[in-house]
């Protein structure tokens, strides 16, 4: 009986996965971890590191919660380490690598759980200060990343193909390009951000899988808040739009949709050497395209230290996670 039981729920499964996937809260690879960081001088090395832990429990259809039991969560803890240089004082040079401690789902049916972990993407990026206006305090940034699918992919848990949204790496080389604005204000202690990315990918074309992730489109407003000159608190009100995915050709309906997260931030620094920054991430709105589980909160921690290669002085810049 247990073993008719394990080879209905496989076959289930498997089909279920081929045709759709009603859990698009977290997608395959690096998550995205920052809103644009400001420029670094020349000479300058950035190092910073980061743990993230996502948890997403709830189903949507359209703009409403819905009952839909087939998955009772989806979680992630991912950790990365983050280089930026200053190849000159307006041009910056980035990259990032990430590991899946832990990435995992559970279904809300039968008590049953499957996991992931591993190497997601490298991610390397060049930033531009393009324009720098003193009189009005405002700087202009734009830039543009690679995302390398170095990790595993099509990882499987036991019999089973683990879907897509559960896999460590992304398994598709992503381009995203990004522009941020900056603005400060004459003896205040408040100052501003825009940022503005687009991120397009190359089809996925295995043995066991040919995927296509839509377009994701990201816009984020941010007003910072200095009430010290060690201490620094944030709010960022943050939109994501990702367009529908395909899957052999075919359009998935159950993929992409629309949500905004606000986003407290505060960042702290500890005697004139480190860096310490942490966030929350809270949806406020979310709109799907058919039924998906959807994220319920994010959150962030990291350090940062930053190194003139001359010298070796400490110097730090201000990192938003």
């Amino acid at each position: 009986m247990e073993i008719m039981r394990n080879l209905l729920f496989t076959i289930f499964i498997s089909i279920y996965f081929i045709n759709a996937s009603h859990a698009q809260c977290c997608s395959a690879g690096n998550p995205a971890t920052n809103n644009g960081v400001l420029g670094t001088s020349k000479n300058v090395l950035n190092v910073s590191s980061s743990v993230i832990h996502s948890y997403s429990d709830t189903y949507y259809e359209g703009n409403q919660p819905t009952d839909w039991n087939y998955l009772k969560n989806m979680r992630f803890n991912f950790a990365m380490l983050n280089f930026e240089y200053g190849l000159t004082n307006k041009i910056k040079l980035t990259s990032e690598i990430g590991y899946f401690i832990d990435k995992s789902l559970r279904y809300g049916f039968i008590d049953q759980k499957r996991k992931a972990y591993g190497l997601g993407d490298v991610v390397v990026g060049i930033q531009h200060h393009l324009y720098n206006n003193k009189t009005r305090m405002l700087n202009v940034f734009p830039g543009l990343k690679l995302s390398l699918p170095v990790g595993a992919f099509d990882q499987m848990d036991g019999n089973i193909i683990l879907p897509v949204d559960i896999q460590p790496s992304s398994g598709s080389l992503k381009m995203s390009t990004s522009l941020l604005i900056t603005k400060q204000f004459i003896e205040s202690k408040f100052t501003t951000s825009s940022f503005f990315s687009s991120e397009f990918s190359q089809k996925i074309n295995t043995e066991r899988t040919n995927y296509k992730y839509g377009n994701l489109y990201r816009i984020n407003f941010k007003v910072g808040y200095q009430p010290s000159g060690k201490t620094v608190l944030g709010i960022s009100l943050n939109f994501q739009h990702r367009d529908k995915a395909q899957n052999r050709g075919e359009i998935m309906e159950y993929t992409g949709g629309t949500y905004l997260n606000l986003q407290p931030s505060i960042s702290h620094t500890i005697k004139q050497i480190y860096t310490l920054n942490t966030f929350v991430g809270i949806p406020i709105y979310k709109n799907v395209n058919g039924i998906q589980l959807t994220n319920k909160y994010v959150l962030g921690f990291g350090i940062s230290r930053s190194f003139h290669l001359k010298t070796f002085k400490p110097q730090i810049t201000p990192n938003i996670l």
